[in-house]
């Protein structure tokens, strides 16, 4: 589901490029942070507005693996150096420009690609998730997360929607993922995002939902 994994330094572009010489890079998430959160940067530095995360795994041993967290000079530079898809930033507050189509009745800034309504919607509740947690997924999780990127046109099977629901049912003040939404509301002006979709497959299947 999630691990904590112990975090690479990448101060200065030289250790950046040391570091995809060794690591096979995945990018994470790149996110807006939201109002009163900062993170600590492996790059040295306190982020206040943006950040990427990313999992490193070592080329000649894969139980070597660490994670990343850093702003956007970093961020790209890594980004450059692998050679990976440059991402659309997850930006749930209204009114702030995040380059991504939609921003409608489920707070879309996914992509410019195509989506499937549920599988959108299931890939949101994975970034909220991330975000409300503050974790490194991992598992099952990334693996769901992964093949919504990699199909986003497609509608995700049941069992995918199934796994995700049990892994936030296990929050640990109980919370279903509106609610975590919902708490930080307070200090943010965020994006309406619903789970409709979602709800009523779980209905369907008679399996409760934390969405």
């Amino acid at each position: 589901m999630y691990k904590n994994l112990e975090p690479l330094d990448c101060y200065g572009e030289e250790t950046r490029k040391s570091i995809v010489r060794d690591y096979n890079i995945k990018l994470l998430i790149y996110a807006k942070l939201l109002n009163g959160r900062t993170k600590h940067s492996d790059a040295h530095d306190t982020l206040t507005d943006r950040y990427y995360e990313f999992l490193c795994i070592n080329k000649t041993n894969e139980n070597i693996q660490r994670s990343i967290t850093c702003g956007s000079g970093a961020g790209e530079h890594l980004i450059k150096l692998a050679k990976l898809k440059r991402p659309k930033i997850f930006n749930p507050l209204i009114g702030e420009g995040n380059g991504a189509h939609g921003g409608g009745g489920n707070g879309s800034d996914t992509s410019n690609e195509t989506w499937d309504p549920l599988a959108e919607e299931l890939y949101n509740a994975i970034r909220w998730l991330i975000c409300c947690w503050d974790i490194i997924p991992y598992g099952k999780l990334l693996d769901i997360k992964k093949g919504l990127e990699d199909y986003p046109y497609r509608e995700p099977f049941a069992s995918k929607i199934v796994s995700v629901n049990n892994i936030i049912r296990k929050d640990k003040r109980k919370r279903i993922i509106t609610k975590m939404i919902d708490e930080l509301r307070v200090n943010n002006n965020i994006r309406n995002y619903n789970f409709y979709l979602i709800n009523s497959i779980l209905k369907e299947m008679d399996i409760s939902s934390f969405f």
